[in-house]
């Protein structure tokens, strides 16, 4: 039973702005198709045994009682178990069908507004407003251990050190000669053997390696030349040991800190190891599949080269995102929904959100038949109900009852931090040749 105070409210508020415009709905009866998934934030209903539609709820519900009683038109609602505006099969020709030959008026709902549906249909636009968001695993927290050593230098400055190190320790092996043998003997050296000059070597390198550990090194009497050599080597340690410390701090310590899977919806479209759900045939679906450039071109993409991305339930979708490479993008109600419900089935948090989320590009609408003389009334419509506030009211109702939804996402915020390849500084060969350029 709807509460009358929501109407009542809205009709105390509202102006004259339909007096002119009313002739074409007052009394009139219309034929509502519905488009939601099951258990959607903004739309539900109750079929009876024969499954016969009895009921509907949520917001978009009350939008209509709303609407209805101002307009001053009856409905009732198409009584088919198609409930996606486009064709899914022979058996489900979509809403969009049903609209076309005369049956059903309005399709209430989220609905999406395409080219291609535009040039088949009208959309009263406006009726909700609602971030695009990435349903994403629960982030853990990494078992680096000890190859969280490795990560303020890039891979090509541990490569050149591997290489630089054993070509010093050779230089100086095949310079060094003790100045007393070069100044005051006459006498030929003697050829060391292959056993003296592997050891000799070996020294050298591990009196290197002391250098760059901030230890020290210990080297005899040598050619002027070496010792240039040695004391380059000894302000390339410096800077590099001071820059490797104060950057391995920051490293150890965020180590315990979880990431996300991934940040959003860009980070998705560029990562190719990561594979996007969503539900096949509505909004999201949709959308991404009919983008033909930018970022949503990307993720229609990704669906294109996934037979398992279009999910028919969207239980289908939380066990791909619960898998580890799957995120499921969708509106912030119905993701916050999906959390609710897994949480209740499981009894604990594995789901959250990414951290940025995205608008969406225009708004939701509802979609009525094409050049139908009712658009602009429900378009003028949904600005008073947000003029009123009642259509937040009614979204905050549903939201209370997503109590458990809180928890999961507090615990992913105090879990969550930047990627260290997005946000983080590592050294370069270019950024260690600077102390040396000026």
């Amino acid at each position: 039973m709807r509460k009358p105070l929501s109407w009542l409210l809205f009709l105390t508020c509202v102006t004259s702005a339909f007096s002119t415009e009313l002739s074409s709905l007052k009394g009139k009866h219309q034929v509502i198709g519905l488009q939601l998934l099951v258990h959607e934030f903004n739309l539900h209903l109750t079929r009876n045994a024969s499954g016969h539609i009895v009921e509907i709820g949520s917001v978009a519900a009350d939008a209509l009682d709303a609407l209805s009683k101002h307009l001053n038109f009856t409905y009732s609602i198409l009584q088919v178990y198609d409930t996606r505006l486009d064709k899914q099969s022979d058996a489900q020709p979509g809403l969009a069908y049903y609209m076309d030959k005369g049956k059903c008026d309005l399709v209430i709902g989220l609905v999406v507004m395409t080219p291609r549906r535009l040039a088949v249909m009208d959309f009263a636009e406006g009726f909700a407003y609602t971030p695009v968001v990435l349903l994403i695993p629960m982030p853990e927290s990494p078992n680096q251990g000890i190859a969280v050593v490795s990560k303020p230098f890039q891979a090509t400055v541990w490569l050149g050190l591997l290489i630089s190190m054993p070509i010093l320790a050779l230089t100086i092996y095949f310079f060094i000669r003790p100045v007393s043998s070069l100044t005051f003997s006459k006498l030929p050296m003697d050829r060391p053997r292959n056993g003296t000059a592997i050891k000799k070597t070996g020294h050298f390198l591990f009196q290197i390696s002391q250098i760059l550990l901030n230890q020290g090194g210990h080297f005899p009497r040598m050619q002027n030349a070496v010792y240039f050599v040695l004391g380059s080597w000894c302000l390339c340690a410096s800077v590099l040991v001071c820059a490797y410390n104060s950057l391995l701090v920051s490293y150890v310590l965020g180590s315990n800190t979880a990431e996300p899977l991934v940040d959003s919806v860009r980070d998705l479209a560029q990562n190719s190891n990561i594979n996007l759900a969503v539900d096949k045939g509505y909004s999201a679906d949709v959308y991404v599949s009919e983008a033909t450039r930018g970022v949503n071109k990307l993720l229609g993409d990704k669906l294109r080269s996934d037979p398992k991305s279009r999910c028919v339930k969207r239980q289908e979708c939380v066990d791909l995102v619960k898998s580890g490479t799957y995120v499921y993008l969708n509106g912030l109600y119905v993701t916050l929904s999906a959390i609710d419900e897994d949480y209740k089935a499981t009894g604990k948090c594995s789901l959250a959100l990414a951290r940025k989320t995205d608008p969406v590009p225009g708004s939701y609408a509802w979609a009525l038949p094409k050049k139908s003389p009712n658009t602009k009334l429900f378009i003028k419509g949904f600005m008073e109900l947000h003029s009123a506030g009642l259509i937040d009211l009614w979204a905050k109702r549903e939201l209370n009852k997503y109590k458990d939804v809180d928890k999961c996402l507090n615990e992913a915020r105090q879990r969550q931090h930047r990627k260290v390849s997005g946000n983080r500084t590592q050294i370069s060969l270019k950024t260690l040749l600077v102390p040396f350029t000026y």
